[in-house]
């Protein structure tokens, strides 16, 4: 664990920026104060604590310790679904023949090459913030309140274009589901990525406005006879420098704002599996190919299961004019149940797992033990860690300064993320009754 102390070590020296013009220090208490500089350790050190190594709990290593009561439990699962699969084909080639029916195959194809070309260009439309932030970067414009503005109009446009695309192309539920889905994702990215950087723009201003005091303040001592007033005053600013700086630089110091900005930086950022922007997140020192195979194989033969699972279990009980809604659901319970369980392991344990080696992301903490949950509050934390990484960060910025109790904090999250919840297994069912 890296400490605070080793994290806010000055790398830059206040004494070599003489190319600034001086001011009067009566600009620093413009954009932050001194409560605000006292608050960074604080900020910094949630910063290192929010990543670092780990594997996921199913993970198949983790599973392998002698430690882990799960991976019997694990196996089990996998030896049902087994099963589940040798009972499907049994009962289809019983009835139709057949092993099963490529109807909601047809489905989710359809027009498959024009949702791929919008879903390329809605990707490509984001690096519309890096253009922003290299502008902001470069001072043409003020992130408060200019370049804020600027991105909120934007992220409006970036939601509402897609989710009116669907309607125009006048897709399946598949389709609008994952485009809207993922332009939802990609949203979380977008904002992380640009409320971040716009509060390190700030923080760039107010350090070079405190080596403009110290300048300054250093001239002044020289013809003062009040010496030592003047160096209290310059190690107090020595340290705020040595605190800011630290701020603008990541955890091994290997990168520091405005350098991050680059189209590169924001490329390895759209592929590592996480929702919150950071200057440098925790590597694994290679790329494992035959564990990205295994992952690859993995999210393949589970998709078949899922598929499998909504073609002959979920579509034939969808109601009609001699099934009522009640018994179609009560029938579709288990069915459900089973394709919440397949979704939640492609995508938080074999997709998420396939990027975050592809890119080295050494922390695999996407979810914890969400079937030990006691209370929904729990489980909201639980089940989903990127989005729960993204509400705690962005949903309220007092709840980061300390200006918000944990409890109250607990609250909100909870509420956005059963809110997703419950979007999200509705527009599922509905879509199965649309179908």
């Amino acid at each position: 664990m890296i400490t605070i102390e080793k994290h806010i070590s000055s790398t830059l020296s206040p004494l070599n920026d003489t190319s600034e013009t001086l001011k009067t220090p009566s600009i620093i208490t413009k954009s932050y104060s001194d409560d605000d500089l006292r608050r960074l350790p604080k900020k910094i050190a949630k910063r290192i604590e929010n990543f670092k190594p780990r594997s996921s709990q199913l993970d198949r290593e983790q599973l392998e310790s002698a430690q882990d009561p799960f991976r019997g439990f694990f196996t089990l699962f996998w030896i049902a679904m087994g099963f589940y699969v040798i009972q499907t084909w049994a009962k289809n080639f019983e009835s139709a023949g057949i092993l099963f029916e490529l109807s909601f195959f047809r489905l989710f194809s359809q027009d498959a090459i024009c949702l791929i070309l919008s879903d390329a260009i809605m990707i490509g439309s984001m690096f519309f913030a890096v253009l922003l932030q290299k502008l902001i970067a470069m001072r043409w414009i003020r992130w408060r309140y200019t370049g804020m503005i600027i991105q909120h109009l934007f992220q409006i446009s970036f939601l509402f274009v897609p989710i009116y695309w669907t309607f125009v192309r006048n897709w399946p539920w598949v389709q609008s589901g994952f485009f809207v889905l993922h332009t939802i994702s990609m949203l979380m990215k977008l904002h992380s990525y640009s409320f971040y950087n716009g509060e390190l723009s700030d923080w760039s201003h107010c350090l070079s406005d405190l080596k403009k005091e110290y300048s300054t303040l250093l001239g002044e001592s020289k013809k003062s006879d009040n010496g030592t007033e003047k160096l209290v005053q310059l190690d107090e600013l020595k340290e705020k420098i040595a605190q800011v700086e630290g701020y603008l630089a990541g955890p091994t110091k290997t990168i520091n704002y405005p350098n991050n900005i680059t189209f590169m930086n924001f490329v390895d950022f759209l592929l590592v599996p996480t929702l919150v922007y950071e200057l440098e997140y925790p590597r694994t020192e290679k790329i494992r190919p035959w564990y990205v195979l295994e992952k690859i194989v993995a999210t393949f033969g589970t998709f078949f299961l899922l598929y499998l699972n909504t073609e002959t279990y979920i579509i034939p009980t969808l109601p009609n004019v001699s099934t009522s809604a009640y018994n179609s659901m009560i029938q579709m319970l288990f069915p459900f149940m089973v394709n919440y369980l397949l979704i939640f392991y492609i995508i938080f344990e074999c997709i998420c797992n396939v990027f975050a080696e592809l890119t080295r992301f050494a922390d695999r903490n996407f979810y914890d033990d969400w079937w030990n949950s006691t209370t929904w509050e729990e489980f909201a934390r639980k089940w989903n860690k990127p989005v729960h990484r993204f509400l705690l960060r962005h949903s309220n910025p007092r709840i980061s300064d300390g200006g918000c109790i944990k409890k109250d904090s607990n609250v909100l999250v909870f509420l956005a993320n059963v809110s997703i919840t419950i979007n999200c297994i509705e527009s599922t069912y509905v879509g199965y009754i649309v179908l």
